[in-house]
């Protein structure tokens, strides 16, 4: 890996007998452009596939710590664990996974612990079963668009008329048109509430979930069920001006 840090400003962490996905380069260069405006959340670890090891990107500044970290604890954790324990250490308390995945293994053997295991597919959630909600925004929408179309399991959308930095988009849970991408919001990001208020309809604080990367944010986070709080609002703030 040291000899990595010179050459580029990104690091892509594969084992052998990896398959990767038609446009896995464009996938990942997408991705990071995006990530590269998007400060208010620095990153460790961006993971590209669900396998334990292959198909994490590091940034080539962090590669000597990896590997001094790697060296120091090898022989007594598996190279999956001190990965995980590498993100937590640099701050990044939760994992940033896209999907769908484009790296898969070929086999079910890892070389990095010399052992084997069942083969990883990507993690099906069944379908989504949304709650009830109430949708709020100081956006202006164009005529005849419903509100609850942001939120609703159909094939409608919402649309607006040239969004303003700040504008936002929140839901807040009750109970616990992409032409072309002609109409995608360019520059945002989704992030989730807490501490119900009741005037104005929201939530007291908000934690930062991701940006949005091609107008989408397709990210899981997997928490300790004991540590979760209670998620009240989820909100899709404007970060940028733009004209329809």
């Amino acid at each position: 890996m040291n000899f990595a840090s010179n050459l580029s400003d990104y690091f892509l962490l594969l084992e052998d007998h990896i398959h990767c996905t038609p446009k896995f380069a464009a996938a990942i260069s997408s991705a990071l452009s995006a990530l590269s405006t998007w400060k208010e959340l620095p990153w460790v670890i961006l993971e590209f596939s669900h396998l334990s090891i292959s198909g994490k990107v590091f940034c080539t500044s962090d590669l000597s710590r990896l590997n001094t970290f790697f060296l120091l604890f090898h022989k007594d954790t598996p190279t999956h664990l001190l990965l995980s324990e590498f993100r937590l250490l640099l701050a990044q308390n939760v994992p940033i996974h896209f999907s769908p995945s484009v790296f898969h293994h070929t086999g079910n053997y890892s070389v990095f612990d010399d052992m084997c295991f069942s083969v990883e597919k990507d993690r099906v959630f069944g379908e989504p079963d949304n709650p009830v909600a109430t949708v709020l925004t100081d956006m202006v929408s164009m005529l005849a668009v419903i509100l609850q179309y942001t939120y609703t399991l159909n094939k409608e959308g919402y649309s607006t008329l040239n969004p303003l930095k700040g504008n936002y988009l929140t839901i807040a849970v009750l109970t616990g048109s992409d032409k072309d991408g002609r109409y995608r919001l360019q520059q945002g990001q989704v992030e989730l509430g807490y501490d119900p208020q009741e005037d104005p309809k929201s939530c007291a604080r908000y934690a930062l979930l991701g940006p949005l990367v091609g107008g989408n944010l397709d990210q899981v986070v997997f928490s300790e069920e004991e540590s979760v709080e209670q998620l009240n609002c989820i909100r899709l703030l404007v970060l940028a001006s733009q004209e329809s």
